[in-house]
């Protein structure tokens, strides 16, 4: 998968600030603090993990992707059969940017793909870069609030969308690893001698 999938889903934000600001975001990740430098990798190659879900090459953009439709499909869901009012321009904008500072977290080394010793937590790092760029509020809590269980986030969500960002996320990384060859994340595993 390619980036311009990515962008073809911005184009479903409605807000047109909202989503320049997306799609420059996803055309251009680099960081504003310049003390902070990492190597940047190509998102479009990367894995989403390293030994868990889409560990494997493109990884990241696949389950960027998957996260971003599934979000979408909940909350049209949700919306249907429970009458609640979703911001889509929110949920598009979380989803595609919940996982994009990855780029900064691993690199590639004869041919392996590692974590490149960046401090910072993914979520963390683009919720820190959203903000930097003046980014509506309900987006950055979006991007916070996205991973790993609950009680085990920067914060916990507190809108419907951050939930459904949330559970979408949850959701294709498990069914994700379940269909998954077995075979695919070795290939991303590092030995304890590198």
């Amino acid at each position: 998968m390619k980036i311009e999938k990515l962008i073809e889903l911005a184009e479903k934000i409605k807000d047109k600030e909202l989503k320049e600001k997306v799609i420059e975001f996803l055309k251009n990740p680099k960081l504003s603090n310049e003390e902070i430098i990492y190597p940047s990798s190509n998102p479009e190659e990367i894995p989403s993990s390293l030994n868990s879900h889409h560990s494997k090459e493109g990884g990241h953009i696949e389950h960027t992707t998957s996260v971003t439709e599934l979000a979408i499909k909940l909350a049209e869901h949700f919306e249907k059969f429970y009458g609640v009012k979703i911001n889509y321009d929110y949920l598009i904008a979380g989803a595609l940017l919940h996982d994009w500072m990855k780029i900064y977290h691993f690199t590639k080394s004869q041919g392996i793909w590692k974590h490149s010793g960046c401090l910072i937590d993914h979520a963390v790092l683009t919720a820190c870069e959203l903000y930097a760029r003046g980014f509506p509020e309900e987006v950055i809590h979006i991007v916070e609030a996205h991973g790993g269980d609950l009680g085990q986030t920067a914060a916990r969500p507190q809108t419907i969308e951050a939930l459904i960002v949330f559970y979408a996320d949850i959701m294709d990384a498990a069914i994700e690893s379940f269909i998954a060859p077995k075979e695919q994340a070795k290939i991303f595993l590092i030995s304890e001698e590198e």
